[in-house]
Formats: structure tokens, C-alpha cells, sequence
């Protein structure tokens, strides 16, 4: 039995393709450790440490990004997955970020953090953002870092992060709707201002911090 566990917890860090996201096809996996999974399921470990992703309209393809992007800004943790509540509310929030951000130099960001179970559902998901994303993975950790079920029925979330890292709203979504809804995108700036004015920045490295691990390890 032993033995066996060893075997598991080895298949699942192994996979030359990464590990098995979806904790469906994991166990499906676990039990057949022999076969191999679909690369749909398998996490981007060509994603270089410590990076994000994000989509290139130009390019039409997808590009990494250093963390260094995030350096002393207010950056905004969504979490979520490719799905009919997650989608409306991107809409939104694409009105507001490009309301209250103009260029990369502007002192807020935001990252998307999935729990999405195919890579599919996350690239076509991070193709309709014009912000960041954790690279495709198993994100179950950072959720339960920021105190975010792994259930649908709590997300979208929308975690405001000063640049020292401290949480400073637990969840902004539904201001993110009500600017929308008044017609003020715009407003949502004022948030982002006290954020700034109330914190320093804790410099470089805030991946690890803020994500933890680059892939998933087992326990």
C-alpha cells in the first residue's frame, strides 16, 4: 500500500506535460497511474518561474510576463473559471480596467487566478481579458490562501491587494457591477486611490507571495 502511495504522489509530479489539474481527472489518473493524461488536463509547466500569462490580441497568441509587471502596483486577484456568471462579470470588469487603466505604467493590475479544469476553458477564458493570469494550473492553494471557496457559486471574486501585499477588500465585484451599472467605470479609481495612498510597496518577488508555488507539489 505504501508502495503504491509513493508510485501516486511520483505520477502525479512526474507527467513530462505537468500535473493533472482537474481533481476529477486526478483520481481518475491515480487509479491508472500507467496511463497517460491528456495534454488538456496538464498544467503549463513551459511557463517560465515566477511568470504570468496574458493573451496578445496583436500577436494572436499567448505571451509570458515577468512578476516584475506588478512591482508597486494595487493589483486586483480575481478568481473564477470559464462560466456564464464568471463571463458577465469579465465584461464589466473589462469596462472598468480600461476606464482606470490607460498603459502598463499605471500603478494597478489585475491577475487572474483559475479554477478552471481544462486548458481549453482557460485559454479561451483569458482571451476575452486584457489583463494577466497565473499560468494554467492547480490554483486550489492560492484560493484557499485568500479564504475563496472552491465552489461556483462563490465566484467571481474580485480581491483588492495594496502594494505591500496586505488584502484591503475581501471582494469588490459587486462595486465593479455597480460602477457599471451607473454608468461611472471610472469611479472604481477612487478604491484604487485610497488603496495607494494607505500602503508602500514591498518590492520585487511577489509571485511567490502572492501565488505561492509555480506548480502544484504533492503533500
Amino acid at each position: 500500500m505504501a508502495q503504491r502511495a509513493a508510485a501516486v504522489a511520483q505520477h502525479n509530479a512526474t507527467f513530462p506535460g505537468g500535473h493533472v489539474v482537474d481533481p476529477v481527472a486526478r483520481q481518475k489518473y491515480e487509479a491508472n497511474p500507467g496511463t497517460q493524461p491528456l495534454s488538456d488536463v496538464l498544467s503549463d509547466c513551459q511557463a517560465p518561474p515566477d511568470s504570468l500569462v496574458r493573451y496578445s490580441a496583436g500577436a494572436k497568441d499567448f505571451e509570458y510576463v515577468s512578476e516584475d509587471i506588478l512591482q508597486g502596483k494595487v493589483v486586483g486577484i480575481l478568481f473564477g473559471a470559464n462560466g456564464p456568471l464568471c463571463s458577465g462579470f469579465v465584461r464589466a470588469l473589462c469596462t472598468v480596467y480600461k476606464a482606470v487603466k490607460k498603459d502598463d505604467g499605471d500603478p494597478f493590475e489585475v491577475v487572474y487566478v483559475s479554477a478552471d479544469g481544462s486548458r481549453r476553458e482557460f485559454n479561451r477564458f483569458v482571451k476575452s481579458m486584457p489583463w494577466l493570469a497565473v499560468p494554467f494550473r492547480d490554483n486550489s492553494h492560492v484560493f484557499e490562501r485568500f479564504g475563496v471557496p472552491m465552489e461556483v457559486r462563490h465566484w467571481p471574486k474580485l480581491v483588492i491587494v495594496g502594494p505591500d501585499d496586505e488584502i484591503k477588500y475581501n471582494d469588490t465585484s459587486q462595486i465593479v457591477r455597480q460602477c457599471v451599472k451607473e454608468k461611472k467605470p471610472w469611479a472604481f479609481g477612487d478604491i484604487l486611490a485610497t488603496v495607494w495612498n494607505e500602503a508602500s510597496s514591498t518590492g520585487s518577488r511577489r509571485f511567490a507571495r502572492l501565488f505561492g508555488l509555480r506548480h502544484w507539489q504533492p503533500e
